[in-house]
């Protein structure tokens, strides 16, 4: 999408955003998604590298689908970069690092966890169409994370980094904890270069959703309304009151509904026991997401019962560019499944399996 389509791009989208942000509209209920369909492979990194991985794919509808990938960055490589793959129909056509770690720096080891939405940003005294949001780290470790975001004028890159993180880490908290990472983001008014932005935030006091708009027009992107993810109706496989990390997000223009996808609590006890073994797709109203008030109800379930697989785990929705629903009929989820121990990590393969609304 060129510059000549910056001024007339998702007027109506906005509007909603802005309107439950001020106020409880009312919205058709929710209607809980019908059974999953058969999963149907989408890639698998074994087919570029052996051994490889990828997982927690920032999918994009169109005639080619694109998905953005955590990916090895080399065969036999613990250490993350996005890809992005490529696929007309079934077909994978291409798969290609385009973001990788900087020479120095904050995000200098891990690249990962992409989520990639069409909006007007501006850095350097250069304009951009698409923002890609994304977890990155300077340290061998699952520590010491931020949230950064890069710019493209095409979905294919190239992609240019903003120096410092969006969402950086907190001060006085030791490096080896977890951080701030998982970003999700959808496009709240492209033309004005705003974005909603949710992310996990992980420290020894606990692990918590957040969400804020982040601005990109002024050169530096700016982070405000910081706020908490509604956790009401939240429970866990033991019906528990439960919390929210590795998710994603997806807009529901029609209902005004944000859906979510997670990772299911508790995690396995057998190894490898840092993923789970189910995911659960939710839903909560517009304005009830930007209050943080919101009570969120149960739309599905996909586990061993659906994939087949012992792991189901970093999951995501298909989504437009400007990360809303691009059927209004339906829900299509990726997942990542994987095998036991030892070697799960080099088992891992992304699915996509859809459900009816």
């Amino acid at each position: 999408m060129k510059k000549s389509l910056k001024t007339t791009v998702l007027r109506l989208i906005p509007a909603a955003f802005l309107a439950v942000a001020l106020v409880a509209t009312a919205a058709p209920a929710a209607v809980a998604a019908g059974s999953w369909s058969t999963p149907a492979p989408v890639y698998a990194a074994t087919s570029i590298q052996t051994p490889g991985y990828a997982y927690a794919a920032s999918a994009i509808a169109g005639a080619t689908e694109r998905s953005f990938v955590c990916h090895s960055r080399a065969a036999g490589d613990v250490r993350d970069d996005v890809f992005l793959v490529k696929r007309a129909g079934s077909t994978v056509t291409s798969s290609t690092s385009v973001l990788t770690a900087s020479a120095s720096g904050w995000d200098s080891f891990h690249i990962c966890d992409p989520s990639v939405v069409r909006v007007d940003a501006t850095l350097g005294g250069q304009s951009y169409d698409y923002a890609m949001f994304y977890l990155g780290n300077d340290q061998n470790c699952s520590c010491h994370n931020q949230i950064g975001v890069a710019y493209a004028n095409s979905l294919d890159g190239p992609w240019v980094k903003a120096p410092n993180p969006v969402v950086g880490f907190k001060a006085g908290a030791s490096s080896s904890e977890w951080g701030v990472g998982q970003p999700s983001a959808t496009t709240i008014d492209a033309a004005a270069g705003t974005v909603l932005l949710t992310w996990t935030e992980g420290y020894s006091t606990g692990t918590v959703a957040k969400l804020g708009q982040v601005s990109l027009l002024s050169g530096t992107p700016t982070l405000s309304g910081v706020g908490a993810v509604p956790t009401a109706g939240l429970l866990d496989s033991s019906g528990a009151a439960d919390f929210l990390n590795n998710f994603d997000i997806a807009y529901s223009p029609q209902r005004d509904r944000f859906y979510l996808v997670r990772e299911m609590h508790p995690y396995p006890s057998a190894s490898p026991n840092y993923i789970s073994t189910a995911v659960q797709v939710l839903s909560v109203s517009g304005a009830g997401m930007w209050s943080g008030t919101g009570t969120w109800t149960v739309e599905g379930l996909i586990d061993a019962s659906v994939t087949g697989a012992s792991r189901t785990h970093n999951p995501g929705f298909l989504r437009t560019q400007f990360g809303t629903l691009p059927d209004e009929s339906q829900l299509t989820v990726f997942v990542t499944t994987s095998a036991l121990d030892p070697n799960s990590l080099w088992s891992y393969a992304i699915v996509r399996t859809t459900a009816s609304l």
